[in-house]
């Protein structure tokens, strides 16, 4: 890559991390790089350099480290039958001689020293020794390139350490288990005198091969950014150290580079996108990341192994008590394992794979999924401990069909060495239509899982991660064997606590640069977080919970908090970030605002003593049911059912009612939106067979957060009870009722006859529609006031003699005599709407005829020949 060293620095010195150097350098009289050095010297050999007989050491990535064996077998294809050192039997069938190293004394044929004047030894020059995993003397040992020395890794890639044991396709990562790939240089720094290629080596590795090359896809340490490599080599603004120029995928925001940096340019993009970067500020993307398709996805690094402690990990984990025992027994297991195979010999292990179970959104399956990565990292289950979190929309990304079992070994191989996490893996194949794409998905998955059931090695290729809603979820590991099966641990993810919920904000808080006012310790805030819950939409799909929950009331304060530093003018530093107990319930005293005024037009309403009072007493009863919640008194029972019949004739006020019930179930906080949806038999049933289902659902989800009021609700089924069409769509309704049941409020209305014959037709209507009002027909008076009001509105009124004349009417509309036994023929307030409107016309035909001088008083006032005619 054209790496020189820089002035005063030795050859052996690049850029990047430093390295520890060797005692005797790769050269001289030390005989190679240190202990590691000859240790990798004396036990890299091919398998023509081995016996039967021969003791040995074999290097097991489960264990970590060495094991002392004897070779049973040297066979033909290279690989070397390994029996354990006291005969006891059989510790590897076929393994890789690259993993094998000669033990001293025992008769193999160690490679020969380096040579006096390589790169360190006669010079004196020592250059960096390469890094030392954890695994003991220097790891495994590492094929070699034909005519290339294993140290030209180390001096390619500036002097980072070398792709860990297990990691995908050179991916960097951060396990523990590291490979030595130190070998001496022969004279004048050429290729090894080891490197020539031997029986079981592959002829066909990559030649002079680089830790970076242009083209790849890098991604920025400690950051999000990722780009293109367009220039790996020296630049003399680094003193002539390798630094790698980017091409990144987002634009800079303080910065126009574009290529050229302090009057050197390497390549060119297009300003603001371009970036210099030493090597060790870099991490190379694996190839399946670096894909189009996959660069979309979620990926969350690996933390660093070294450092992780999943003690201390789950001691900043707020709540989830099931869900940290759980991930101690498997920490628990596998250190057990371990030990059970250091006894009995035998490497081979079970996958471990998992499933998530959670009631909601916000559970904390990202955060718990990253934490797992990092455990199954540390203890070297996994190579890389990184996550890739897909949805069944990332999964299956532009598959149509036939395309799919490509797909999912595109995305299953960007998480190899890491976590595989499937959020809503229940929606990975719709249950309500074939959906041969889900089909597909399920079976590619099923092969992936395959190919690591029953006995398998740690690290293992890839860890899968299965979350979903708790009721479903475990439907589909029910009906997905291949699946369920694999899981080794469910993990139960319960809703948080108020008290979690609330230092979570403290937290999120603090993390966004605000604070809090002193008043508010946690006490206080747990109020406030059962306050938001209650009138968080009633738990429903919508509501935010648990950690969103926390973010939600933060977006709210602060977005209150701003409206009043920008009143006050304040410009301090405390001023612009504190936020105070108001910040969090100036919505909660407007929704009390808003109830106070349903109320308030409820007792507009002329009439309807009956109906006020049950409207009251359920407001009443869901405002007390609120408050228990704010004070953490959950009840074990369900929680009150709000749908309601409406029972009456027309012009009964139903309607009207049906807005207030809206306004207070919003006030609540029970309701979203609290909007009103109106609809009949003609909004619900469809003329073709099949659409009716499809149309009475594009009705309800368009109340959603609000109530859906069916007027004249009998007639969806017909009066002989044999309209296939009406029944579908009641059977819909039915189903959608409790299926939205915390996020939805629905109100069937009609006659009281004919509602009654429904509730009689459907066993399961008046279970879900408890709450029946009976809405009286009016009386004359009423009917009288109801007109008053109406005239008032368009700014009317009546003579005493016109007010009498209506009365009358009203009177005589109402008798038995004119109903017959039938009030709904009575029409009451939508009978006083239209003989006001004849009266209107008549005022105007008579104004008209008396001339075109009116005083304000004639222009405003009915008179009772006006009424003339008005009933028909």
């Amino acid at each position: 890559e054209g790496m020189r060293p820089a002035p005063g620095r030795s050859p052996g010195h690049v850029s990047g991390p430093k390295a520890p150097h060797a005692p005797g350098g790769f050269g001289g009289r030390g005989g190679g790089a240190g202990a590691v050095g000859s240790a990798a010297a004396r036990g890299r050999m091919g398998s023509s350099d081995f016996h039967n007989g021969q003791k040995v050491e074999y290097y097991s990535p489960s264990f970590g480290e060495w094991i002392e064996c004897r070779i049973g077998l040297v066979r033909p294809d290279g690989t070397l039958k390994l029996e354990h050192a006291d005969g006891s039997g059989t510790l590897k069938e076929s393994a890789d001689s690259t993993r094998v190293r000669a033990i001293p004394g025992s008769g193999g044929k160690a490679s020969p020293p380096p040579m006096p004047g390589g790169a360190g030894g006669a010079s004196g020059r020592r250059p960096s020794a390469t890094p030392v995993g954890k695994a003991g003397a220097g790891g495994p040992p590492q094929r070699k390139a034909p005519g290339a020395s294993p140290s030209m890794n180390s001096l390619s890639s500036g002097g980072d350490a070398t792709p860990k044991l297990g990691s995908a396709r050179g991916r960097p990562s951060s396990s523990p288990v590291a490979p030595v790939r130190s070998a001496s240089r022969g004279p004048g720094g050429g290729a090894p005198l080891s490197s020539r290629p031997s029986a079981g080596q592959d002829l066909g590795s990559t030649l002079n091969p680089k830790s970076m090359y242009v083209g790849d896809r890098v991604k920025l340490k400690g950051s999000s950014r990722a780009g293109e490599v367009m220039y790996v080599g020296p630049a003399q603004f680094a003193g002539g150290d390798t630094v790698v120029g980017i091409k990144l995928d987002e634009k800079r925001s303080q910065s126009d580079c574009d290529g050229k940096y302090k009057n050197e340019r390497y390549f060119r993009c297009t300003a603001g996108y371009g970036i210099y970067q030493t090597k060790d500020e870099i991490e190379l993307m694996a190839p399946e990341q670096s894909d189009e398709d996959i660069r979309a996805l979620q990926v969350s690094p690996a933390p660093d192994a070294t450092a992780f402690d999943l003690d201390a990990e789950l001691e900043r984990l707020m709540g989830l008590a099931e869900v940290k025992d759980s991930l101690r027994h498997t920490r628990n297991f596998i250190e057990v394992q371990r030990r059970r195979m250091s006894v009995t010999g035998d490497s081979a292990a079970r996958a471990l794979h998992f499933a998530f179970m959670h009631g909601g959104a916000g559970s904390g399956i990202s955060a718990v999924s990253q934490l797992l990565g990092g455990l199954l990292l540390k203890l070297r289950v996994l190579a890389s401990g990184h996550v890739v979190e897909v949805t069944r929309k990332e999964l299956l990304a532009g598959c149509s069909g036939g395309d799919v079992d490509a797909r999912v070994k595109k995305v299953v191989r960007a998480a190899e060495g890491g976590v595989l996490l499937i959020a809503d893996a229940e929606n990975l194949k719709e249950s309500e239509r074939t959906d041969r794409v889900g089909e597909e998905a399920l079976v590619a998955l099923s092969k992936q899982l395959d190919s690591m059931r029953g006995a398998t090695e740690w690290p293992q290729r890839f860890c899968l991660v299965c979350a979903g809603k708790r009721g479903l979820f475990q439907s589909f590991l029910t009906e997905q064997p291949n699946i369920g099966s694999a899981v080794f641990a469910k993990l139960e993810f319960s809703d948080l606590a108020a008290m979690d919920i609330a230092r979570i904000l403290r937290r999120i808080v603090e993390e966004n640069k605000f604070q809090l006012a002193k008043e508010l310790g946690d006490e206080r805030l747990e109020v406030l977080v059962r306050r938001r819950m209650a009138r968080g939409g009633g738990g429903g799909d919508g509501a935010p919970k648990n950690v969103r929950l926390a973010k939600a009331m933060l977006e709210e304060a602060v977005s209150r908090q701003t409206d009043r530093v920008w009143a006050k003018d304040t410009l301090s530093f405390t001023g612009l970030t504190a936020l105070v107990e108001d910040d969090f319930v100036d919505k909660a005293k407007d929704q009390t605002e808003a109830a106070d005024a349903a109320l308030r037009k409820l007792d507009s309403v002329v009439g309807l003593k009956p109906v006020k009072e049950m409207v009251r007493s359920l407001y009443a009863q869901l405002l007390l049911e609120q408050q228990k919640r704010e004070m953490g008194i959950e009840s074990r029972g369900a929680g009150s059912t709000l749908h309601m019949v409406f029972e009456g004739n027309p012009g009964t006020g139903k309607t009207t009612v049906a807005r207030v019930v809206a306004d207070l179930l919003k006030a609540l906080g029970l309701l979203r939106t609290g909007h009103l949806v109106e609809a009949d038999r003609s909004s619900l049933v469809a003329g073709y067979s099949g659409q009716t289902a499809l149309k009475t659902k594009a009705v309800v989800e368009s109340a959603l957060g609000g109530v859906l009021f069916v007027d004249e609700a009998y007639a969806l089924v017909g009066e002989d009870g044999k309209d296939s069409f009406g029944k579908e769509a009641l059977d819909t309704l039915i189903k959608l009722v409790e299926d939205y049941r915390t996020d939805l409020v629905v109100i069937i209305a009609g006659y009281t006859a004919e509602m009654g014959k429904l509730l009689d037709s459907n066993p399961g209507l008046r279970s879900r529609f408890p709450n029946v009002m009976g809405f009286p027909d009016y009386t004359p008076d009423e009917l009288l006031e109801i007109a008053d009001q109406m005239l008032l509105q368009d700014v009317l009124m009546m003579s005493d003699a016109a007010s009498q004349r209506l009365k009358s009417l009203l009177a005589d509309l109402a008798s038995p005599e004119k109903l017959q036994g039938d009030g709904r023929a009575s029409g009451n307030g939508r009978a006083v709407r239209n003989i006001l409107e004849r009266a209107k016309r008549n005022q105007a035909m008579r104004l008209q005829r008396d001339g075109p001088k009116m005083t304000k008083e004639e222009l405003c006032t009915l008179q009772p020949e006006d009424f003339n005619g008005c009933v028909i």
